[in-house]
């Protein structure tokens, strides 16, 4: 059931209830009322049989007459009792008009007024000279059930055309109100995959479908995002992939192509295995991005890393890697509490990131110099590696955290455009950021921000 059907049904039936209960107090009020007054002329006919009947020797002729003459225009169906205080019938009843017991309620209450099916009784305790009286008068208003009757087709009608307008108008209200919801659906099925730079008209208004426009095109914005970086990390992933592929099955084809002494097998062997070494390299990087994303790997509950201890094995390690390189390592400014220097983590994981960070700046820094400075203030700590190599063009900065991109100034130097994108995924998992800043041809620096635990 689409949603403006049921929004049209439900104000349907909110507008029905409304009008059931509202029509149903209505004729209740109605009703009570027409018998109430029925019940006064029914009372009325009571006091005006106690004057006729037992009044009469006390009031003039013409008194009398005139009273007579008001008793005789009756009541459709009326009967008429006059008991004494024994119970017994004196005058206009007919034999088993009432029971003795309504008879005996008029004597104890005064006054009793009763229904049985449609017919009305009223009884009266009347006192006279002559003694004390059961004055009981019945009667059926056949106009009243008329009007009644009448009353309740006129309700039916008013609630059976109210509910049928009520759901057109519904209908029309829902539709009018969801169009922006249909224009919203009529523009978000053009957008596939193609065209994700397309964008959902936001409009003037500042409601919720606005916001929900919005949000849907902030979302747009990261598909095309992460289809972007996927359509990059696929084009470095296959060059890097494709290129020790190449040069193995070159180096095999030129082997085969003719006889040669084992000399010459022992070197295209070598070169073959050197090829798949690299090869193996990148797969290991894959495997460790796909680990990372696929996932969005969780850190080990109960994991720790000091920064001043991780940063200094980072440093060391570097160097016997490179045992060229120069690394240095200083503490600035730490916080008065050591123990803020601990955050929750995995060990490995970021010194492995810290390594990664100050490999490449050894290498593209033609292992000149390369600082590594911690620094604590504000509740952050402040990793920085800086180093006095090649730098980085503004054009390329955007694009070195994404896997396989490498800069166009670094083509000439050994690497797979791996480490910083890894090293930026395990930061983040951290809660920390990658700040990158770099001048061309005069170096970069790389600062890792992470929050103390204070």
């Amino acid at each position: 059931m689409r949603i403006r059907t049921k929004l049209a049904m439900q104000f349907t039936l909110l507008v029905g209830l409304l009008l059931v209960v509202g029509l149903g107090i209505t004729y209740f009020l109605a009703r009570q009322n027409a018998l109430q007054h029925f019940r006064q002329r029914l009372q009325d006919r009571a006091y005006t049989a106690a004057a006729l009947f037992l009044e009469a020797d006390e009031q003039p002729n013409a008194r009398t007459e005139q009273v007579r003459q008001r008793f005789l225009r009756g009541l459709p169906h009326e009967i008429v009792g006059i008991y004494s205080a024994s119970g017994h019938p004196e005058f206009l009843t007919p034999p088993n008009a009432y029971p003795a017991a309504l008879i005996a309620r008029v004597r104890k209450n005064h006054y009793v007024a009763v229904q049985r099916g449609a017919q009305q009784t009223v009884g009266i305790y009347y006192q006279d000279n002559q003694g004390d009286f059961s004055i009981l008068v019945s009667a059926t208003d056949y106009s009243l059930l008329r009007r009644l009757a009448y009353l309740r087709l006129v309700m039916l009608g008013v609630l059976l055309g109210s509910v049928l307008l009520s759901f057109g108008l519904g209908y029309w209200f829902a539709r009018s109100a969801l169009a922006p919801v249909s224009d919203l659906m009529h523009h978000a099925q053009k957008i596939g995959a193609s065209d994700l730079h397309l964008r959902i008209p936001v409009g003037k208004s500042r409601d919720e479908l606005a916001e929900l426009a919005f949000t849907f095109n902030h979302m747009i914005q990261r598909l095309e995002a992460a289809f972007e970086q996927q359509q990059h990390f696929v084009a470095n992933a296959s060059h890097e992939l494709r290129t020790p592929l190449t040069a193995m099955i070159g180096e095999m084809q030129i082997v085969l192509s003719r006889p040669r002494p084992a000399e010459a097998y022992r070197a295209a062997l070598e070169s073959v295995l050197e090829e798949a070494d690299k090869l193996k390299e990148i797969i290991n990087r894959l495997l460790q991005l796909a680990q990372l994303d696929a996932s969005e790997k969780t850190l080990a509950a109960g994991g720790t890393v000091r920064l001043d201890e991780v940063l200094f094995e980072a440093c060391e390690e570097v160097m016997v890697v490179r045992p060229q390189a120069q690394v240095t390592a200083t503490v600035r400014q730490l916080p008065e509490n050591a123990e803020e220097l601990i955050i929750p983590g995995d060990h490995h994981l970021f010194r492995q990131a810290l390594i990664n960070l100050i490999d490449n700046a050894c290498k593209f820094s033609h292992n000149q110099e390369v600082i590594c400075i911690l620094d604590c203030h504000d509740g952050c700590a402040a990793i920085s590696v800086t180093d006095h190599g090649i730098g980085i063009t503004p054009q390329d900065l955007e694009y070195v955290r994404q896997p396989f991109f490498r800069a166009s100034n670094a083509l000439a130097f050994q690497g797979y455009g791996v480490g910083m994108a890894l090293a930026n995924k395990v930061i983040g998992l951290h809660g920390g950021a990658l700040e990158i800043t770099s001048v061309l041809e005069q170096g970069t620096t790389m600062r890792v921000l992470v929050p103390l635990q204070g």
